[in-house]
């Protein structure tokens, strides 16, 4: 099938995505590739779905990665279920799945079992650890991948315990390397370097990584990177400083944002101190001065000084939390909260794509569904008759 559709703006109209995921990594990948025109179709499990179906609070939890998705439930236990998703991916172009180690082979739907079906298939496979490695077949948590990766020994305050991020940041980042390395794959196709592949993307793999600039502090000074709460080692002012009624985060690292944030807080003084006459004089005085600026700081409130710090364009703002960030004039002024109608049911809220694009689209099509509520169309698409459908219901094999 071809990649993209000439005639539809979507990049990724045209292709479709078989979903055997669940929980965040997966289903965040999937979803975001059906906000870019991707047909996917979610293989659930009959009666019970994708676990997230399950997690409080429901169904919104369930909602916010799995909208743009055709939810069919099937049993993968039975040859019968096994073949509707070999027929399914006979007319797909991508395969995702997070099973355990072991359990696509067990249901006869491994790569090479299904590019006998499709041998232009693109097969995607998100594990903790991935093949042959030492921890192959330990069950991958996202808070298990991240003290493993080292992304939780830099989280959390100077002297204090090592912090889970409080975002399931292991799953996300494996997400977006899925949604990278999916493309990639399709792109290559396009052009004829390949026929078919299969790809492997390990959580611990993917977050290890996002390690980055911190790796480049163990490697130029072979020490761990330390944690700093919202301390950055070589940049201040850098973090969160009290105001009168509330906290505000002021990020000036440069000499001439400094300068202009102590015209702002009329201590233009500061700029004559010794402690504080280069960017590494700054960060090595720190604490000087902070206490130097959350003197003034006090003095008014949070909202105050942030409108004259962002107004001389100095880097300031509030810190938000999952509530107040909607009531932000920037994500009300790019309608990132959304709201997807279901009729018959309680409306979807999502956050949109984050994406613009100049010329191509994405959108949000298909409000999350409940379990099954593809299931009867998909199966007519395949050539199952209502009798068929009926029997295959009774039989357990799909919901």
């Amino acid at each position: 099938m071809p990649v993209t559709d000439a005639n539809d703006g979507r990049p990724l109209a045209g292709v479709t995505v078989i979903d055997i995921t669940q929980v965040v990594a997966g289903p965040f990948a999937t979803m975001n590739l059906g906000d870019l025109g991707a047909e996917v179709i979610k293989i659930e499990a009959v009666g019970r779905g994708d676990r997230s179906r399950s997690i409080t609070p429901n169904p919104e939890y369930f909602d916010t990665i799995n909208r743009n998705k055709r939810s069919i439930e099937v049993n993968l236990k039975s040859e019968a279920g096994q073949e509707i998703v070999r027929k399914l991916t006979a007319e797909a172009d991508v395969f995702v799945e997070s099973a355990k180690p072991g359990r696509m082979e067990a249901f006869n739907l491994s790569y090479e079992e299904l590019r006998e079906v499709n041998p232009e298939l693109i097969y995607c496979s998100i594990s903790g650890f991935g093949r042959d490695s030492p921890y192959e077949e330990l069950p991958a948590w996202d808070m298990l991948v991240q003290a493993m990766s080292g992304i939780m020994s830099i989280t959390g305050e100077e002297g204090g315990q090592p912090l889970w991020s409080g975002l399931p940041s292991g799953d996300l980042i494996t997400a977006m390397y899925t949604n990278q390395s999916v493309i990639a794959a399709l792109y290559a196709r396009e052009r004829g370097v390949i026929d078919s592949e299969w790809i492997e993307v390990p959580m611990l793999d993917a977050a290890i990584s996002w390690l980055s600039a911190r790796a480049g502090h163990t490697f130029g000074f072979d020490e761990p990177f330390p944690r700093l709460g919202t301390r950055h080692p070589t940049i201040s002012p850098f973090g969160v400083y009290s105001c009168s009624d509330d906290n505000i985060v002021i990020a000036a690292g440069t000499d001439s944002l400094f300068e202009e944030l102590c015209r702002v807080i009329d201590r233009e003084d500061l700029l004559e101190d010794d402690r504080f006459e280069t960017g590494t004089d700054r960060a090595e005085n720190y604490a000087a001065l902070d206490a130097e600026i959350e003197a003034v700081l006090e003095n008014d409130t949070a909202d105050a000084w942030i409108d004259r710090l962002q107004a001389e364009r100095v880097p300031a703002g509030p810190i938000n939390d999952t509530k107040t960030v909607w009531e932000d004039e920037h994500v009300q002024r790019r309608e990132l909260h959304q709201v997807m109608e279901r009729p018959g049911r309680e409306d979807a809220d999502v956050i949109d794509h984050p994406i613009h694009f100049t010329s191509l689209v994405t959108e949000l099509a298909r409000a999350p569904e409940e379990l099954g509520e593809s299931t009867a169309d998909l199966l007519a698409r395949l050539g199952y008759d209502d009798a068929e459908i009926d029997e295959l219901r009774e039989d357990g094999v799909v919901g």
